[in-house]
């Protein structure tokens, strides 16, 4: 038994000088596993908000613009001027009738003289100013501004342009241009 203790003893010896000493210098760690970040949303969320409210402001005003572009004008029906007439009293004619019969007696008929139908002299109006936005025009026009479709002294505005204005009555049309001082 002593030559299988000392076979064994030797093996000992042998295995301990064959293990290598660490080098002298500091210790070195295992590394350890990194844990991955949690990542959110973060930005992304107030961006994506940010981008869905624009673009919904977006088709809101599109549509707000086709539904005004849809809509017909719908112009105002012209009105004829009422201009009080002056109160006339219808003059009294006496006319005679007389009959074969000498002895019938005249009879005398009354009858209103026919009333003259008094044509109201249009309203001195001036073109004063212009204001022209293409589809947002308006003018002013004797000391009142009016735009398209207005009323004004018996007249309707139908137009303004960016010289003129043009005003339309039941009887008449009167174009009105700015005077160049």
């Amino acid at each position: 038994m002593s030559l299988v203790n000392d076979a064994l003893r030797r093996a000992q010896d042998a295995q301990k000088k064959s293990q290598v000493t660490p080098p002298p210098g500091p210790q070195l760690r295992p590394a350890e596993p990194v844990t991955a970040e949690k990542r959110g949303m973060g930005i992304m969320v107030p961006i994506l908000i940010a981008v869905i409210a624009v673009g919904a402001l977006i088709l809101i005003l599109q549509g707000r613009q086709k539904t005004e572009a849809r809509q017909p004008m719908v112009e105002p029906k012209p009105t004829a001027p009422v201009v009080a007439a002056p109160e006339i009293k219808p003059a009294l004619q006496q006319v005679a009738v007389t009959t074969p019969a000498p002895a019938a007696p005249v009879a005398v008929v009354e009858k209103p003289a026919p009333v003259p139908v008094a044509s109201a002299p249009a309203p001195a109006l001036k073109l004063q100013a212009i204001f022209f936005v293409p589809g947002h025009s308006s003018a002013m026009v004797s000391g009142k501004t009016v735009r398209v479709g207005d009323n004004f002294k018996g007249f309707r505005v139908a137009a303004i342009t960016q010289t003129s204005a043009t005003l339309v009555s039941a009887t008449q049309t009167n174009v009105m241009t700015l005077e160049q001082d």
